[in-house]
């Protein structure tokens, strides 16, 4: 995720910081009241900070930024009252911005805070400045601080909210064993995330457009935390972001965390992944390719091969050898899936429907195979968890969304840890939001 870049920053303080002149020698030594007879705070410094500021921002007005450094540092000693301290801030700040310095911006918001003479209209932005550029120097518990204070101050939208969440799993990233977060670093991504949702919920409730890459953040860092909240972001990512990618995360997050899936339920599921464009390489299609051989689907082995070879994702030698075979079976399956058909009309149990209506899907008929599968369930004596998904499925590849949804959702909870639930689940989002 992309941070406030240093330029929109610096462009923002500028214009903060814009009309900060030091008063001369004569009125510096006057007694003043802290306001003006316009009600605005009124500055007095003191008398051993005056001359030194006043040579400073003559350095300042001539663009002089590197003598202004220097000279910064041998004032900041005289800098001893809070007014003192808040010229010497807005000094940094401008100092900074000359020289595209951050630390030296930092210093200058962080100081202007300190003294305790910001104006409270300006105390909410700067908290959320300094916030960014201690963020931006991976001094995450110091960005946290000053986000927090943004927040609690007033600071309005969803980016005090959205950084916070950063800095959580910016700091995750300093928790790593190998290529997994450690404890620790799991406990920062779930601390960081409930401020990412109240982030995307601020965006709503304003009306305003969410970022998609919101939402792959919070699927990518739920997963790599195996947080429980995985669940939730990957429909929400899903939803919002159905990128291939995405599905890819999510589907293979899925099948690593059921390894003793079925089958079945393995070739459901990369029929989701073929269908969400989220195979995209050989290992994948291969999968997918031996899945269907191994439960006697020909026409399906050919079919995916042939897919894969279309986007570009797999090459014309590619899985030769399994393809060659594919091809010679399917001619003789599809020349008798009509008797096939008719037999299950007639058979005592709904499975020899179920299996030709598969062979059909593979063959991409697929108002046939939403004919046989209602049939196989008609006659019972099949596994209806199953069937209803493959239903489903058949319906919602030929494009009969209602039926589709209502197929998956009469899904049960059997199978390998309810995990034919969570792909009929994973396949209703796709209805609801295909991938482009």
């Amino acid at each position: 995720m992309r941070l406030l870049r240093t330029t929109a920053l610096s462009i923002a303080l500028a214009a903060v910081s814009a009309g900060m002149m030091m008063p001369s020698a004569a009125v510096a030594q006057k007694k003043n009241d802290k306001k003006a007879d316009d009600g605005k705070m009124k500055l007095s410094p003191s008398k051993e900070f005056t001359p030194g500021a006043q040579a400073l921002q003559e350095m300042l007005a001539k663009s002089d930024f590197e003598g202004a450094k220097a000279k910064l540092a041998e004032i900041e000693p005289t800098a001893t009252k809070p007014d003192d301290k808040y010229f010497l801030g807005n000094f940094y700040l401008n100092t900074g911005i000359g020289l595209k310095d951050e630390s030296l911006q930092r210093k200058g918001v962080e100081t202007m805070l300190a003294s305790g003479m910001t104006p409270a209209a300006d105390v909410p932005k700067f908290h959320y400045f300094a916030g960014q550029f201690a963020l931006n120097a991976k001094d995450h518990a110091a960005a946290r601080q000053h986000l927090q204070q943004a927040a609690q101050a007033g600071y309005e939208g969803a980016n005090p909210e959205i950084y916070l969440a950063e800095s959580y799993f910016g700091e995750a990233y300093n928790n790593v064993n190998g290529n997994q977060f450690n404890p620790a670093g799991k406990a920062l991504v779930q601390q960081g995330l409930p401020h990412l949702k109240k982030a995307i919920e601020l965006r709503q409730s304003a009306g305003e457009a969410v970022d998609a890459s919101w939402y792959t953040r919070g699927l990518k860092m739920s997963v790599l935390a195996d947080d429980p909240s995985q669940i939730e972001w990957s429909k929400l990512a899903l939803a919002h972001a159905g990128t291939p990618d995405n599905w890819r995360v999510v589907l293979r997050s899925l099948q690593d965390a059921n390894d003793n899936m079925t089958r079945d339920e393995t070739l459901d599921l990369m029929r989701l992944m073929d269908s969400s464009k989220s195979l995209q390489n050989a290992y994948s299609y291969s999968e997918y390719a031996e899945s269907a051989w191994k439960a006697g689907l020909p026409g399906e082995v050919k079919a995916v091969i042939e897919t894969g070879r279309a986007r570009g994702e797999i090459d014309n030698n590619s899985l030769a050898d399994l393809y060659r075979l594919a091809t010679e079976s399917a001619a003789k399956d599809k020349a008798t899936l009509a008797s096939s058909a008719t037999s299950a009309a007639s058979a005592a149990t709904g499975k020899p429907a179920s299996s030709t209506a598969s062979a059909y899907m593979g063959f991409g008929d697929y108002a046939k195979a939403a004919e046989l599968y209602r049939l196989a369930l008609q006659k019972g004596g099949v596994d209806a968890d199953e069937v209803n998904t493959r239903l489903g499925i058949a319906l919602a590849r030929s494009g009969d969304k209602a039926g589709a949804v209502e197929a998956f959702g009469k899904v049960g909870n059997g199978g390998t840890n309810g995990v034919r639930r969570k792909i009929a689940d994973l396949w209703t989002v796709w209805v609801n939001n295909p991938t482009a």
